[in-house]
């Protein structure tokens, strides 16, 4: 393991499972809060390659938790300051940035070569769509979702054969300016994270078939099998 990614080496992580990140080929859709942190983080941990998208432009009111971005980004694209700070933080990775929205028409082109769907959009009717393409495609699909002081966290795979989209089969209505304190989008966002590094690398227990539901107001979080 080179000096790179020396402090990743723990019980059941060496040089195997790091050779497994650096190969691995990740599809992240959406680069605001939650993006913010699964990125930075799977940049460090060395996946191989990123590809990321997101149609939108780094806002004034992003600042409080999208901790990716810099207040003289404001008014550019997210997924090219997104790309520009993760080769940043990992020359050795490859970065693929796309500055449109993922969306049904356009998902096999963006995400054909993806070992894994990563979902840190904040829409229903994506996810849903993120859902449906990865079940037909047998992608594995990890789903987050972090709002006020509260977020969910769940691996959906071929193994586990339920998805996000048949148990949630009715996209509900959008909520409008639902507010979330800074941290949750990196708390979620971090799990996230992890959950995509273990299943990748093939260590610990994974959320595969299961949801995570977490409360910070009680500090409390609960894991349901689905």
């Amino acid at each position: 393991m080179t000096e790179r990614y020396s402090r990743s080496a723990i019980e059941g992580f060496g040089d195997e499972q790091q050779k497994r990140l650096s190969e691995a080929r990740v599809f992240v859709a959406g680069c605001g809060g939650l993006g913010s942190a699964v990125l930075q983080y799977l940049a460090a941990a060395g996946i191989g390659t990123l590809m990321i998208a997101d149609h939108d432009r780094v806002a004034l009111s992003n600042l409080q938790r999208q901790v990716l971005y810099t207040t003289d980004q404001i008014g550019m694209p997210k997924a090219e300051c997104a790309a520009a700070r993760l080769a940043a933080i990992n020359p050795e990775i490859e970065i693929v940035a796309h500055t449109i929205a993922v969306d049904g028409d356009n998902f096999t082109r963006l995400a054909a070569e993806a070992d894994m769907v990563v979902d840190c959009t904040d829409s229903y009717a994506v996810r849903v769509m993120l859902s449906e393409k990865c079940k037909a495609h047998g992608k594995p699909f990890i789903y987050a979702s972090a709002e006020e002081m509260g977020g969910q966290v769940a691996l959906f795979t071929p193994s586990c054969g339920v998805y996000y989209h048949e148990l949630f089969p009715r996209v509900p209505k959008q909520k409008a300016a639902v507010g979330v304190m800074p941290p949750m989008p990196g708390i979620i966002g971090s799990i996230e994270a992890v959950e995509t590094i273990k299943y990748i690398a093939r260590i610990g227990d994974t959320l595969e078939g299961r949801l995570l539901v977490a409360d910070m107001r009680k500090l409390s979080f609960r894991i349901f099998d689905l």
